[in-house]
C-alpha cells in the first residue's frame, strides 16, 4: 500500500493564513536561493540578490569593522542568516543584508535579537520596492535607529534616521550621490565615500 507524503502548504495571503513565529520556522526552504520573511504574520518571498551585492557587502563590512576596531567601539557586525525577530501580532522575522548591534543594545535585548542599531540593505531590482517601503518601515517599527539603503543602479547611499513626528516614528532621509560622503549618526565619525564604495562595480 503506497502512502502520499503531505507537503507543508505555504500561503502568502493573510486572508488565508497568518503565521506565528513557530509556524514560520517550520516552513520548508524555498530551494532557489530565495528566502522567506515574516511581518506581523504576513509571509513575504524575497528573491536572491543581484550582483554586485556581495562586493558591496564585503567593502562596507570591511570599512565598518576596521572603524569599530580602530576606535575601540564594541558591538557585533552580523550577516544572514542572523535575523531580527519577535512576536508582533502573529510574528515578525527579517534578515538584513548586514547589521550593527552595539553591546549596549545587545545587553538590553537579552537572548532575543528584536532590533539593531544600524541595518544595511543592498538594493536589487527584484526587491527594491519591498526594501524601501514595507521592510524599511518595519525596521522603523522595530526601533532600528539608522538604515542604509545601498543602490548600485542609481549609485547612491540613502541614509534614514529614526525620529518622531506627531508622536509617531518616522524616517528622516538623506541621499548621497557620486562625489559625496555618507556619515553615520549612530557610529559617530564613520564615513563612507560613494565613489569608493561603488568603484569598479557599476
Amino acid at each position: 500500500m503506497s502512502t502520499v507524503a503531505m507537503e507543508v502548504e505555504v500561503n502568502f495571503s493573510p486572508l488565508v493564513h497568518r503565521y506565528t513565529l513557530e509556524e514560520f520556522w517550520e516552513l520548508p526552504d524555498p530551494g532557489d536561493l530565495s528566502h522567506y520573511e515574516l511581518i506581523g504574520g504576513f509571509l513575504f518571498m524575497v528573491p536572491p540578490p543581484d550582483p554586485p551585492h556581495d562586493d558591496l557587502d564585503a567593502r562596507l563590512n570591511k570599512s565598518l569593522v576596521i572603524f569599530l576596531s580602530e576606535n575601540n567601539i564594541e558591538g557585533e557586525v552580523l550577516h544572514p542568516q542572523a535575523s531580527i525577530y519577535r512576536d508582533v501580532e502573529e510574528g515578525t522575522y527579517l534578515e538584513p543584508d548586514m547589521m550593527y548591534v552595539s553591546n549596549e543594545l545587545k545587553n538590553r535585548m537579552g537572548k532575543t535579537r528584536t532590533s539593531a542599531d544600524i541595518v544595511f540593505e543592498y538594493i536589487s531590482r527584484g526587491s527594491a520596492t519591498y526594501d524601501r517601503t514595507t521592510k524599511a518601515d518595519t525596521y522603523l517599527a522595530l526601533s532600528v535607529r539608522e538604515l542604509w539603503l545601498i543602490d548600485p543602479v542609481t549609485v547612491t547611499i540613502e541614509l534614514r534616521y529614526a525620529t518622531e513626528h506627531k508622536g509617531k516614528p518616522v524616517w528622516e532621509r538623506r541621499i548621497y550621490f557620486k562625489g559625496e560622503v555618507a556619515e553615520s549618526r549612530v557610529v559617530e565619525g564613520w564615513r563612507v565615500s560613494v565613489d569608493e564604495l561603488f568603484e569598479g562595480l557599476v
